[in-house]
């Protein structure tokens, strides 16, 4: 399998906000910055994705839709990749689904960061991603079953 994990675009700073955190969008750098990722990353061919699955936060829903329109795919909310997750919560959930071999989760941090560290093995490493960062793992989806291929911050995709 293979499982991408992009956290979500520069969204509005919570103290700049005053409606819940959910319901928090990315900015119009956000919008930008995610978009040049994606299309980057699809221009050197290193995605191969055949679904979204999204946090149901707003930030992770707009994030995602780039990458879908980008990628021609549709988004599917998965309330399990809210922020404050666990990757037992998500493989669980995960047990109740057809899971596709090329599967992107579009989500926060520290979740992903976390994500990753467990699926590789390595829970104590540093593994967080900046906004628009995103990292590709390969495996077996459960716990130390992955090895990371690579993890791309956008000004690694934008040199």
């Amino acid at each position: 399998m293979q499982l991408y994990l992009l956290r979500h675009g520069i969204a509005v700073d919570a103290s700049d906000w005053d409606g819940t955190d959910d319901f928090r969008p990315l900015t119009a750098e956000g919008h930008e910055r995610t978009r040049e990722v994606i299309d980057g990353l699809k221009r050197q061919g290193k995605l191969r994705v055949g679904a979204i699955w999204s946090s149901p936060l707003t930030r992770a829903l707009q994030t995602a839709q780039i990458a879908a329109d980008v990628l021609d795919l549709k988004v599917e909310v998965n309330p399990e990749l809210a922020s404050g997750t666990n990757l037992r919560r998500i493989l669980r959930d995960f047990k109740t689904r057809e899971v596709p071999e090329n599967l992107m989760l579009v989500g926060h941090e520290p979740d992903c960061g976390m994500i990753i560290g467990e699926l590789i093995g390595d829970p104590a490493g540093d593994y967080a991603l900046k906004r628009a960062g995103i990292a590709l793992l390969e495996g077996k989806l459960k716990l130390g079953g992955m090895k990371l291929e690579w993890k791309l911050q956008p000004k690694d995709v934008l040199k």
